[in-house]
């Protein structure tokens, strides 16, 4: 039984904002969201890895703060998201023999111990979440193997390696503002926990969580994670080529794709090309051939362009990153799994006829995913750019959830940061 009021606080360092929730769970399971806030990055962070500290430790400050004054208290410690296209990422299992018949805390610990002991890497620790644990007993798959009697414990653990320089620097940040890092749960899963029913994850079901500077992947089918992966490109790919193509800035460029999104037009040319396929598309909102007058177009440079230049950029640099994520899936067989299609997040699923053009790109049915598992969310919050940092929110309270079952060590959190600790004078005195 949850505790009356306890409250989580979690954290993503965006590329375009630093975004802060507050969650309280009542006694019955209900979540409510109770306070939010962001700020604009501007750029100290970039691909998961902060490049600014002393900006990035404003942003979070001014989330922080808008968060906690809308939610009335003070979190003395955060849950965190975490990814980066130097995230390597690998599933491990580990197994433990039952000599006394039935699974025991110390067989749970043991049987997490050896996994994450095949998953290290030398400079990146291994990070997971609770809620991507598989348990088995005798090869029986079971929720919660506690007290389940068998010969052969095993887990299958999804595990991110973190490099030691975004975890550090994540930390600093967030112990600048007199908090703890509680937690640290890989952003793919944590799109997947914001936005997925269970009849996704069983059935079979892509994430793509599309932000400003990556796009991040994760692949479930049988209530499994098969594949989780991080790319070094997301929606500014298509920003700079805008600006580049029309000659303006990075903030016009943003502003009109926007307004225009993709181009129902060219999309169902694109669909045309295959068989059978039919493009869902809300319609234009102007003929093809209307003008758009410029307002930073560079001296020299034509300040009134056809409708059908902009419609071309965005529709082309697009198709081409979302068929590089198909080619990445074809090549390690992923597709077949996808029965329930792809569910996209980030800002830049928000862009009109987004998810109508990874439809015809995939040839797989595709929507934009909206956060769930929250009983009393905030209309600022249900939006696909909340949906990752509403799944470290439920990461949250499962992490807990864990803690108090004894699943988790209690001293998991302390050991985790005397470790970081120690991990940080060994690198300053003897490296």
């Amino acid at each position: 039984m949850s505790r009356k009021g306890e409250v989580v606080g979690a954290v993503d360092f965006g590329s375009r904002e630093v975004r802060v929730l507050i969650a309280r769970r009542a006694g019955d399971g209900a979540i409510q969201i109770i306070g939010h806030g962001s700020a604009p990055s501007r750029g100290c962070v970039s691909q998961g890895v902060i490049q600014d500290m002393s900006a990035a430790q404003m942003a979070l400050k001014r989330a922080l703060g808008d968060a906690e004054k809308e939610a009335g208290v003070r979190v003395p410690a955060l849950f965190c998201g975490i990814n980066g296209k130097n995230v390597e990422t690998c599933v491990r299992e580990g197994s433990v023999k039952l000599d006394k018949g039935a699974v025991e805390l110390a067989h749970l610990e043991e049987a997490l111990e050896t996994a994450a002991r095949d998953a290290f890497t030398v400079g990146k620790r291994p990070i997971s979440s609770v809620t991507s644990q598989e348990w088995y007993v005798d090869d029986l798959r079971v929720s919660d193997p506690l007290n389940i009697r068998g010969n052969v414990l095993k887990v299958r653990v999804h595990f991110a390696l973190l490099p030691s320089l975004i975890e550090d620097n994540l930390l600093n940040c967030i112990e600048s503002q007199n908090r703890e890092l509680e937690d640290v749960v890989f952003l793919p899963l944590a799109a997947g926990l914001g936005c997925l029913t269970p009849e996704d994850i069983d059935l079979g079901v892509a994430v793509l969580d599309m932000g400003r500077s990556t796009t991040s992947l994760a692949v479930y089918r049988e209530r499994r994670i098969l594949a989780t992966q991080c790319f070094d490109w997301g929606g500014f790919h298509v920003t700079r080529d805008v600006s580049a193509g029309l000659q303006i800035s990075f903030e016009e460029a943003t502003e009109l794709i926007a307004l225009y999104g993709q181009s129902a037009r060219m999309i169902k040319m694109e669909a045309s090309k295959e068989e059978g396929l039919e493009a869902h598309c809300e319609p234009e909102e102007s003929d093809r051939d209307a003008s758009i007058k410029l307002k930073s177009a560079v001296r020299g440079a034509p300040n009134i362009v056809p409708r059908s230049e902009l419609d071309m950029i965005v529709f082309e640099r697009s198709k081409e990153l979302l068929a590089k994520v198909k080619q990445h899936m074809n090549a390690r067989g992923l597709m077949k799994h996808v029965v329930r299609g792809f569910v996209l997040t980030g800002g830049t699923a928000t862009m009109k006829n987004q998810a109508a053009l990874a439809e015809v790109v995939f040839q797989a049915p595709a929507r934009v995913g909206l956060p769930v598992g929250i009983d009393v969310l905030p209309q600022p919050v249900n939006t696909p750019e909340w949906v990752p940092i509403v799944g470290v929110i439920r990461h949250g309270f499962a992490f807990r959830d864990a803690l108090r079952s004894g699943r988790i060590p209690v001293s998991r959190g302390l050991l985790s940061r005397i470790v970081r600790m120690l991990a940080a004078l060994i690198r300053r005195y003897f490296f």
